[in-house]
C-alpha cells in the first residue's frame, strides 16, 4: 500500500463488515431505484463517507471534483487534519484544504507537478485509478482489454490493477477512456469496488482472510491506523498516545499472526476483542474470553483450533494469537 505509514499490513482501511447493496429506501431524492450505484452511494452515505448537497439531492449526474474526493478519501481514511508540509498554491482557503494536504501527505492524491493541486477540477478516469489503486493497495495483475493507453502513461500501471481486480471496466470495448470525466455515482461506485475488492472475484476465490476480516472490525469499531498497527484512542487518531486503549498488531512477521496489547479497561474494545477471538479462535473463544477477563497466573499458554495462544498480565494485559497450524 502507497501509504504503508498509515495503514500497516494492506487494506484496512477502513473497509466495514456487512457491506451490502440494498437498503429499505434511498437516502437521496435524485438517485434512480434500482440503478447500478445506489448501494455503493447508500453504503458510502450510511458510514458518513460521501455526503449530499444537503437539500435531499446527492448530485447524481454531476462531475466529481478532486476536492471533493480529498474530502471522502480523508473521511474514510480517518486521516489526521493536523497541517503538512505540503503547499499548493491554489489550496489557501479552500474548504477541502485540510482534506487535501492530509491526502497529499499519505500519497493518495498529487498535484499536478507543478505548485498546484487543481481542487475544483473534475477527475478523471486516470486519475480515480491513481487514487484508488494507492488507496487500497491494489496489486498489478492480470491482462487488460484497453489499447487507448500508452505504454508509458503514467496511470497504465493503476488501470490494469483496478481492472485486475475487478473495481473497473473500460467505457466500450478496447477503451478505457481515461480522459473522461468521473461522475459523482461513477466514483462512489469505484470506491466500493475497491473497498470490497476480494467479492468482486468469481465465488469461488470470494473467501475474505481472517486478518482482513479482523481489520474491517478493526476500523468499523473506531480503531484508526497508527504506524505499523492499529490504535483505539478515546480521543481520536490526534487523541494524546497516554489515552491510548487498546494497540492491535495483524501479521506482524514473527510467530504470531495477532497481538492485542489492552492498557486499560475502557469497555469499548470488548465488542471488536471478542469477535477478533470469534474470528481466529471460533471453538475457543468464549473460553478464552473468560480467561481474558479473570484474574490467573502472570503468563498462560493454550492451543486453541490450532494456534498457540498465550495470555500474558503485567502492566498490560498481552494476547498473543499464532498462526494456524
Amino acid at each position: 500500500m502507497k501509504i504503508k505509514n498509515l495503514i500497516a499490513t494492506g487494506l484496512l482501511a477502513t473497509t466495514l463488515l456487512g457491506a451490502t447493496t440494498t437498503h429499505a429506501q434511498a437516502r437521496f431524492n435524485d438517485v434512480p431505484q434500482g440503478h447500478w450505484s445506489e448501494g455503493a452511494i447508500n453504503y458510502l452515505a450510511d458510514k458518513d463517507i460521501v455526503y449530499g448537497y444537503g437539500n435531499g439531492a446527492y448530485g447524481f449526474g454531476d462531475r466529481v471534483t478532486r476536492g471533493q474526493v480529498a474530502s471522502i478519501m480523508a473521511r474514510y481514511f480517518n486521516l489526521p487534519s493536523n497541517e503538512s508540509t505540503t503547499q499548493f498554491s491554489d489550496i489557501k482557503g479552500h474548504m477541502f484544504e485540510k482534506e487535501i494536504k492530509a491526502i497529499s501527505k499519505a500519497n493518495i492524491m498529487i498535484g499536478d507537478g507543478t505548485d498546484k493541486f487543481r481542487p475544483d477540477a473534475t477527475l478523471t478516469r486516470y486519475e480515480m485509478s491513481r487514487v484508488l489503486q494507492h488507496a487500497f493497495d491494489l496489486a498489478i495483475k492480470g491482462n487488460m482489454p484497453f489499447n487507448d493507453i500508452p505504454n508509458n502513461h503514467w496511470a497504465k500501471d493503476s488501470v490494469q490493477a483496478l481492472y485486475g481486480n475487478g473495481v473497473t471496466d473500460g467505457i466500450e470495448r478496447n477503451q478505457y477512456g481515461g480522459d473522461h470525466s468521473v461522475t459523482r455515482e461513477q466514483f462512489a461506485k469505484f470506491m466500493y469496488n475497491a473497498i470490497f475488492k476480494d467479492q468482486n472475484k468469481k465465488p469461488e476465490e470470494n473467501k475474505q482472510s481472517d486478518i482482513d476480516k479482523i481489520k474491517r472490525i478493526a476500523v468499523e469499531n473506531g480503531f484508526f491506523p497508527k504506524e505499523n498497527h492499529y490504535t483505539y484512542n478515546i480521543g481520536g487518531p490526534e487523541g494524546d498516545s497516554m489515552f491510548d486503549v487498546m494497540h492491535l498488531y495483524l501479521n506482524g512477521g514473527s510467530e504470531w499472526e495477532v497481538k492485542m496489547f489492552v492498557f486499560n479497561g475502557n469497555p469499548a474494545v470488548n465488542k471488536p476483542s471478542k469477535e477478533i477471538l470469534d474470528i481466529l479462535v471460533p471453538t475457543k473463544s468464549n473460553e478464552l474470553w473468560k480467561i481474558v477477563n479473570n484474574k490467573g497466573p502472570k503468563r498462560q499458554e493454550f492451543e486453541m483450533d490450532g494456534r498457540t495462544v498465550v495470555v500474558e498480565r503485567d502492566s498490560v494485559l498481552s494476547i498473543l494469537i499464532g498462526y494456524k497450524k
